[in-house]
């Protein structure tokens, strides 16, 4: 994002901060998962969710408001991976879902159990399994979004925060 497209009076360490303690958040999840060895359910995605905050907060190098941040836009993306992958586990890609591609090899029996212990995850956390939208200025992990107004493409080339839209500075999108 240059800085013509920054909201005004934007807090950029505020923001890079943010960013950071997302990046963080999703390796200590990322590795949480592939550690995973025996059956995942629902309480093992919510665990790796909630050991990565607590490996942040631990760490004391994020404000409590960044990490809150971090942790609200991480459970979002793994609502739309989830949603995105469905069944359809055989298309895992690091592209659509690197939080889960650790557990691509192991075998269709834990695919299974992943797919449901997703499912459980998000009805826990009360996120369901619906195509939740993203707003302008919100953390992501990077990608394609179409804006919801004119249709345009945003896309993010690694994680950061969601621009106004270029064409008609839309602030609401969806992943594509």
């Amino acid at each position: 994002m240059n800085d013509e497209q920054k909201p005004p009076g934007t807090n950029e360490p505020a923001r890079d901060e943010e960013v950071a303690a997302y990046e963080k958040l999703r390796q200590h999840v990322k590795e949480a998962l592939a550690n995973v060895r025996q059956r995942v359910n629902a309480d093992t995605v919510q665990q790796a969710v909630e050991t990565g905050a607590e490996k942040l907060k631990d760490a004391g190098t994020h404000t409590s408001a960044a990490v809150a941040k971090a942790v609200a836009a991480l459970k979002k993306d793994m609502a739309v991976a989830a949603e995105r992958l469905g069944p359809k586990w055989e298309e895992l890609s690091e592209k659509s879902a690197d939080l889960f591609g650790v557990w691509r090899d192991r075998g269709s029996v834990f695919l299974g159990q992943a797919a449901t212990a997703l499912g459980g995850w998000l009805e826990k956390v009360g996120q369901g399994l619906e195509h939740p939208t993203y707003a302008a200025g919100e953390i992501t992990h990077g990608g394609a979004f179409e804006c919801q107004s004119c249709r345009a493409r945003v896309e993010l080339p690694r994680a950061g925060h969601i621009p106004p839209c270029p064409s008609c500075q839309g602030t609401t999108f969806k992943r594509v």
